[in-house]
């Protein structure tokens, strides 16, 4: 824009010289058409800025961190005069990580025309990216003025995290789990102790759940869904406590590896993780692989922390209504001596720690060893050898 307008007022003087030196009417209309110039370009700018609308869509895929994926940007103008240029500002926020950054775009706006620019983008972490258009600016065909906008318009992408084949043996004993006393309130299962809901008859449905007494009384065939318990055997408890992100990388990848390998093996289990904008502990029934693709995308658009170990804390203050558990994986990037609670168990569950980063200080190890000494079993994950730290576990 300096250079337009610079390049502007070379050009003004050369024809205020002009006028000056030679005194004909093609200097004093050459002068003229000059001066009136900006007055068109910046009317041409005001109408054709009204005309123009933008859109901003993300790419619909699911990329791992480094891979790139596409942000279009649609100028869709429906004026008569063309913009020299538009540039647009972009912020994109990293939610799991907290990090941001700032992008900037230049792209023609032609006139009656509809365009869309495309943007590579990467992220070296997975989460969930929040690109936000913040500021839109228009430059008339003479590049002297601008008119900005602030469009309320944003982009979302889920970065995912790498999923590593795992290599471990099971527990049978901890992953046959405990006796339920909690059903979901969403959907139906198999436990006929408790009924989740009655409806009417469906083609397919078994006789033995036809509930013969209300079914006589309408005269009409009802069914009884029976309940599905949400307890487990195996508990996944998933501390976001990390001092760096790459750390927090490895934890995401681990908690996704884990929960991967147990579905694989028909393993019904809990995931819980604590929601810092929420201020709440959150749990999820995994049994299969949608359950876990659906849980991703809250745990990507969750809040790291670098502070207090909020899962072990969270759930300290509710025990009694946390559910029961034969085994308990808990994952962190830091340990703590809360968890020395978690590990004193008087019924005799069994706990395992992964200790996801491996850079360890004398209070890490003393931890580490106190934690051994009350039968838990600790494991220490490096992030550049997630597969091997988690294979040859018993789980």
């Amino acid at each position: 824009m300096f250079r337009c307008r610079a390049a502007y007022c070379a050009v003004l003087a050369a024809a205020i010289l002009f006028f000056i030196f030679f005194k004909e009417y093609l200097a004093f209309f050459t002068l003229v058409l000059i001066l009136i110039l900006p007055f068109f370009s910046w009317l041409f700018l005001v109408l054709a800025v009204r005309k123009t609308t933008a859109e901003l869509a993300a790419q619909n895929v699911t990329p791992y961190k480094n891979q790139e994926f596409s942000l279009y940007i649609t100028l869709k103008s429906a004026s008569a005069f063309p913009l020299l240029r538009a540039k647009l500002h972009f912020s994109c926020v990293n939610s799991l990580s907290g990090e941001r950054q700032e992008q900037t775009l230049f792209t023609p706006v032609n006139a009656r025309s509809e365009q869309t620019a495309e943007y590579r983008m990467q992220s070296r972490y997975c989460g969930r990216i929040t690109v936000k258009l913040t500021q839109l600016q228009y430059y008339d065909p003479l590049g002297i003025f601008q008119i900005s906008r602030k469009p309320d318009l944003r982009a979302e992408c889920f970065i995912a995290p790498r999923v590593h084949p795992v290599d471990s043996s099971i527990d049978m004993t901890a992953a046959a789990g405990t006796e339920s006393n909690t059903y979901s309130e969403e959907k139906p299962g198999d436990d006929p102790s408790e009924i989740f809901d009655v409806r009417a008859f469906r083609s397919g449905d078994r006789l033995r759940s036809i509930h013969w007494k209300l079914s006589s009384k309408l005269d009409e065939l009802m069914v009884k869904e029976f309940s599905l318990p949400v307890d487990s055997g195996i508990l996944v408890l998933l501390e976001l406590l990390a001092p760096d992100m790459e750390t927090l990388d490895a934890l995401m990848e681990t908690a996704a590896s884990l929960s991967h390998f147990f579905t694989e093996n028909r393993i019904i289990h809990r995931i819980e993780w604590y929601g810092k904008e929420e201020d709440r502990l959150h749990t999820s029934l995994i049994q299969s692989d949608e359950d876990l693709a659906s849980l991703l995308n809250s745990l990507l658009s969750a809040q790291s922390y670098r502070e207090e170990p909020y899962v072990l804390k969270s759930r300290s203050k509710t025990e009694q209504d946390a559910g029961s558990f034969s085994h308990a994986v808990y994952i962190t990037g830091k340990l703590t001596e809360a968890l020395t609670e978690l590990c004193d168990r008087p019924n005799g569950e069994k706990i395992t720690v992964l200790f996801v980063g491996g850079e360890t200080d004398d209070e890490q190890l003393r931890l580490a060893d106190a934690l051994r000494a009350m039968n838990a079993e600790v494991a220490t994950v490096h992030p550049e050898k997630i597969q091997q730290c988690l294979s040859g576990l018993i789980l």
